[in-house]
């Protein structure tokens, strides 16, 4: 009897990660707002609609991983325990912000309070555990890179045309940005990718915001090292790849020189920032820390300041501080701080060795797709420092859902963990 070779079969995505696929796409649409139709200001119903869209994907995860225990794809990729471990200080983070929450909204009557910030943290690890219970996990998490590429290119294309008269993705700039990182990591040739690092650049100069410029150039990092460490990989003699090195700390030396220059010589050109608003507003909010310095109010009072220094160009006085970072550690103390904190200190640090020891990992398909991951990460952050996006319900589900499939797909650690299945997705 003749024998016939045995087909590969690839598991499809379900209804319920469709369902999820749709929810993404809404989320980040709303955090985008590319057209300006300000969906984030149209009421809780309208505001809330992707969350409301995406929630019947959840509920339908659940109960189907409820009824249906045995199938083959259930937990076919095992959690390892350093992504428990950020799991779990998201976890302590969010319930701790949302405690403190729920009693300035019920007990205080505190409408402006942090409860988006601790809900929308929740929303790491909830991804984790969708992702992981998925059909195919690394088409799902392919197709959420794209969901937030396809956003991207719609933001940056919208910032061409309205050059000059409007900024389109101010305050999301880790969206429109970063959200092109997959492309500079999926591209074959050297070409490709000198190409998306210019698409990069004329988006940030398109954008003319100082939030814009710092994430090109954290961008441009990112890729500097990876490629660094790709190619130091493939020296053999240890005095030549010292030798590559000295030569990267040289150039790296030599281009932030040049970098700082331009900067001194086109920073009359450039966005104030508003540096009079942003420092009167940090004050306060270091002061409310140094009152304190250990939980701070346990986010108990509004997220909030009536700002009485000058009248500002909007519709209200009573304003955010504009970091979010800051905000966390002046309302949560070094308690709320260090929890916040921590989740990207570990994220570094997988990073790194991601990059030191990419053949590791679980599919080696999903690489370019995690390093696109780290970029919206990371500049997220970068973002949040300067704009108040975490307290604010799509802008916060973009933020942490990277955050979350990170989680889920990450599978390089210091040791690798011997109970990881290797499966073919």
């Amino acid at each position: 009897m003749d024998s016939q070779p045995i087909k590969k079969y690839e598991l499809k995505l379900m209804m319920t990660d469709y369902f999820f696929l749709f929810g993404i796409w809404l989320a980040i649409y709303w955090a985008i707002d590319p057209f300006d139709w300000r969906l984030d200001y149209r009421g809780a119903g309208i505001k809330h609609f992707p969350i409301i869209a995406i929630t019947p994907a959840f509920i339908l995860a659940f109960v189907g991983g409820v009824l249906f225990k045995n199938k083959p794809y259930i937990n076919m990729v095992k959690e390892s325990s350093g992504n428990k471990k950020l799991s779990f200080i998201i976890w302590v983070f969010a319930i701790f912000v949302t405690i403190g929450s729920l009693y300035a909204r019920f007990a205080s009557g505190i409408e402006n309070s942090f409860l988006a910030l601790g809900l929308y943290a929740m929303t790491a690890p909830l991804m984790a555990w969708f992702v992981r219970g998925s059909a195919n996990p690394v088409k799902l998490i392919k197709g959420i890179i794209f969901i937030y590429l396809f956003w991207a290119l719609i933001s940056i294309s919208m910032q061409f045309v309205k050059y000059g008269s409007m900024a389109v993705f101010h305050s999301r700039e880790h969206l429109a940005l970063a959200g092109v990182a997959i492309l500079y990591f999926l591209a074959k040739s050297k070409l490709a990718k000198l190409a998306v690092v210019f698409f990069i650049a004329i988006a940030a100069f398109a954008g003319h915001k100082n939030t814009a410029y710092m994430i090109a150039l954290l961008l441009f990092l990112f890729f500097f090292i990876v490629g660094g460490i790709g190619y130091a990989k493939t020296i053999k003699d240890g005095f030549v790849r010292w030798m590559f090195w000295i030569r990267v700390a040289l150039v790296s030396t030599i281009s932030s020189t040049v970098i700082g220059l331009v900067y001194l010589y086109v920073k009359s050109t450039l966005p104030t920032g508003n540096p009079e608003y942003r420092l009167h507003t940090y004050e306060i909010a270091w002061n409310k820390f140094l009152s304190s310095p250990i939980w701070g109010n346990g986010y108990t009072r509004a997220a909030t300041e009536k700002f009485e220094l000058f009248t500002v160009a909007t519709s209200t006085q009573v304003l955010p501080t504009h970091s979010d970072p800051l905000d966390i550690l002046a309302n949560g103390g070094l308690i709320g701080f260090l929890l916040w904190a921590s989740v990207f200190a570990l994220l570094i640090r997988r990073w790194y060795l991601l990059s030191l020891n990419p053949e590791k990992q679980l599919d080696a398909s999903l690489v370019p797709y995690l390093h696109a991951l780290f970029c919206l990460t990371f500049s997220g952050v970068v973002v949040c420092a300067f704009n108040p996006i975490l307290n604010s319900p799509n802008n916060a589900w973009a933020f942490w859902a990277p955050v979350g499939v990170l989680i889920a797909a990450l599978r390089v650690s210091g040791n690798a963990d011997s109970n990881i299945q290797k499966v073919n997705l």
